[in-house]
């Protein structure tokens, strides 16, 4: 398999199956040479049991319980009895069926590990892309606190309670040195009798209306009568008893 790397155990375990699988024509050839003798070949029959014996002691001990099973059966048939034709049919088989279980056990172990490794490299992706968005929330986070501690540092000063805008008058820029003093203007003294006039509002930005020209056939405003001057009192009538005595006088 191209691009693919086993891991240790499993390269480990196809090794020892590969060496099985070579086994697996010598014994194909004791079985031939069992046949092919027909005086003294039970010779070559006790050797096959013999190593197969092996076979299944290392089987089991990398836990490969089912080769074991199958050369254990396979040496019990070979260390039997019987006709040398019936024997030789019955280990021909055997050993054509241990290569086939050989064979069939190296790909399901390449196959099993591969997909082991798949789901490995899954999880672990999956556990990057997990790690990946909790750093990135965290960072968002703590941007938005920062911006916020920003906006709350440069926002302007509450207003006061009114609605007014607190606001202070601007110091006057500092005269330097020997330089003229700017003049003083004071304001005019009041005429004496005369009435102060209520200076009106005017809008800021607009300019004094100027005097409309009275329309032609218009009627002119009359204007108010002055008061004159108080009617002098009436002189005091004496009394009747004060005439007579007056003219008595006289």
């Amino acid at each position: 398999m191209a691009g693919f790397k086993l891991s240790a155990k499993a390269t480990e375990t196809v090794e020892y199956l590969e060496h099985v699988l070579k086994e697996t024509d010598h014994f194909g050839a004791l079985v031939e040479q069992f046949a092919a003798t027909q005086k003294g070949g039970d010779m070559y029959a006790t050797q096959l049991a013999r190593e197969l014996g092996q076979l299944r002691q290392k089987a089991m001990t990398r836990n490969l319980g089912y080769l074991a099973d199958q050369a254990g059966q396979l040496g019990v048939m070979a260390s039997r009895g019987g006709s040398a034709m019936m024997k030789s049919r019955i280990l021909r088989d055997g050993v054509l069926a241990f290569k086939g279980l050989v064979e069939r056990t190296i790909k399901a172990t390449i196959a099993a590990d591969e997909n082991e490794q798949k789901e490995k490299e899954f999880l672990a992706e999956k556990e990057r892309k997990t790690q990946a968005e909790h750093i990135r929330a965290r960072v968002l986070a703590e941007e938005a606190r920062q911006a916020a501690k920003e906006a709350a540092g440069s926002a302007p000063a509450a207003a006061p309670a009114g609605g007014a805008a607190a606001t202070r008058p601007a110091a006057p820029p500092s005269a330097a040195p020997g330089a003229p003093r700017p003049a003083v203007t004071r304001p005019a003294a009041p005429v004496p009798g005369a009435r102060p006039t209520a200076p009106q509002a005017r809008p800021s930005g607009t300019s004094p209306a100027a005097p409309r020209a009275p329309t032609p056939g218009a009627a002119r405003p009359v204007a108010p009568a002055r008061p004159g001057p108080p009617p002098p009192a009436p002189a005091a009538k004496p009394a009747e008893g004060e005439t007579g005595e007056r003219k008595g006088e006289k």
